[in-house]
């Protein structure tokens, strides 16, 4: 069984078993990710024999692996890093995880449970260029609307 382990972002020290087809994204997804760099539908992660794939849904900003940008699906291996907005996260496989060594302060703390489901939702302040919230598209559709109706206008005028 695979997991994942958020590195960076608002998840940032959780875990997440991945038992099925699993949707990253910050609104109607299976796992929500209060970042306002992730699309509504980000990426998707699924479970395919012994490794998990990963695949973008279309994302502004895209899904990367290892550092490179994910154009199709991708096989995703143990300590793959994922990086989906400003979150991060790193594949792991459950039971083969490296305990760290206890140093002279005392053993390692406890890592968090894994996740059922998402964490408490906490709204950050949205910062300007989301995503979902771009000028060209307005504009463009304003100036279309503005260009039917001087054509109308002419139209009329000249009957």
């Amino acid at each position: 069984m695979h997991r994942l382990r958020f590195t960076a972002g608002p998840l940032d020290g959780h875990r997440v078993e991945v038992t099925s087809v699993l949707v990253l994204g910050r609104q109607a997804a299976d796992l929500d990710i209060e970042d306002p760099q992730v699309s509504r539908r980000h990426a998707s992660v699924r479970p395919t024999g012994d490794h998990l794939e990963i695949e973008d849904l279309g994302s502004l900003n895209g899904t990367w692996v290892n550092g490179a940008r994910v154009t199709a699906t991708v096989r995703l291996g143990p300590g793959d890093r994922v990086r989906v907005g400003d979150s991060s996260f790193e594949v792991e496989v459950v039971g083969t995880a490296v305990r760290a060594a206890p140093t002279e302060a005392g053993p390692a703390p406890a890592p968090p449970p894994p996740l059922a489901f998402s964490p408490p939702r906490q709204r950050p302040a949205r910062r300007p260029g989301v995503a979902t919230r771009r000028l060209t598209p307005t504009l463009l559709s304003f100036g279309a609307v503005v260009a039917t109706a001087i054509a109308l206008v002419l139209y009329f005028a000249m009957r």
